[in-house]
């Protein structure tokens, strides 16, 4: 039979009161993030306690240039 899992009161940025989040962090293509939890948020993602890539939550940023297909029309795009 697996052992109980240890539950923590608090974690320990809360008892050394540091600004963190205790949310999920998504990781754009450009290096931002959005707060899974709280859209409000405004943390950086290294104060969240987890992170993770948007193409993990299909985030349109990470598909790919519909321009890559076609060179000639991007050539004559730019």
């Amino acid at each position: 039979m697996p052992e109980p899992a240890l539950v923590i009161e608090t974690c320990v940025e809360c008892e050394q009161d540091l600004e963190h989040c205790h949310g999920t962090a998504i990781v754009h293509c450009d290096g931002t993030g959005d707060c899974a939890e709280n859209p409000g948020c405004r943390l950086a993602v290294e104060q969240h306690l987890f992170e993770i890539s948007c193409d993990e939550v299909e985030c349109s940023c990470a598909a790919p240039d519909p321009w890559a297909a076609w060179p000639g029309e991007q050539a004559a795009a730019s």
